[in-house]
């Protein structure tokens, strides 16, 4: 039996063999970002436990990772709630993403070769072709692609490791449901395919800087519509009642 799973083998969507912990974050930052689970929605371990088929350990492990990370609270007694977020959090996240990826897109263009520019030229003839053939899925595995061989190109192992820490983060999915994408992330391809084609890093790196910010505000378009991102001022209020109440935990009553 693995450890920390209820059964001999893992339901969908858990790999044999990886620690069960981070799989389980990962999953429950989906819940967050899709808005199945809201902002100050209870995160009940057990419920977690029966819904991904896994024993209560490593439901816990990651709920404390999450809370580490500052998606969920913690209060004892109380457990685990979802922190709102905003539109300008999650705008917040993904400027740090368009960075990153801009960095690397720059430091990419030297290094790609001619074969690699045909490369990316046939993904971005495959991804209009799975867009205009209604094909959600393909069309956000060549995206994925696309963006993986520019960064695989710049070399810079320990950038790649920060963009990856910004995605952990926003881990959205489903890019082919949010409005406008299908037609605004080709065209900002363009841009990027002709400046990489150009051999001019600062273009280049501009372009997918760009492209990720605005890629971002559809998204944020789109979760706001699904009543997942939260008013500014009742986030404001629940982190300050959550300060409040740490504060008072750490102090004593000789203190006040």
């Amino acid at each position: 039996m693995i450890e920390g799973s209820s059964s001999g083998s893992l339901p969908r969507n858990l790999v044999q063999g990886e620690k069960l912990s981070p799989q389980i974050a990962r999953l429950i930052r989906e819940l967050i970002m899709t808005g199945e689970a809201k902002g100050h929605a209870k995160l009940r371990t057990e419920h977690l436990a029966a819904r991904f088929g896994v024993s209560a350990t490593p439901v816990r492990e990651a709920l404390m990772s999450l809370h580490g990370e500052g998606l969920v609270t913690f209060e004892p007694g109380r457990g685990f709630k979802v922190v709102p977020m905003t539109r300008q959090d999650l705008l917040d996240l993904y400027d740090a993403q368009a960075y990153f990826a801009g960095e690397l897109t720059a430091r990419a263009v030297p290094r790609l070769t001619d074969e690699n520019l045909e490369q990316l030229q046939g993904m971005q003839r495959d991804l209009v072709r799975a867009i205009d053939e209604g094909d959600g899925l393909a069309a956000e595995t060549i995206e994925i692609g696309l963006h993986r061989v520019v960064n695989m190109a710049a070399d810079a192992p320990k950038l790649r490791w920060l963009l990856k820490s910004t995605t952990r983060y926003a881990p959205f999915r489903s890019w082919s449901s949010v409005r406008d994408w299908a037609g605004a992330a080709p065209e900002d391809h363009l841009l990027i395919l002709r400046a990489l084609e150009r051999r001019s890093p600062r273009t280049a790196g501009a372009a997918m800087t760009a492209h990720i910010r605005n890629v971002a505000d559809l998204l944020a378009d789109h979760l706001a519509e699904r009543g997942v991102l939260a008013d500014p001022g009742d986030v404001a209020e629940g982190r300050m009642r959550v300060h409040l109440t740490h504060l008072t935990e750490r102090t004593s009553p000789h203190e006040v």
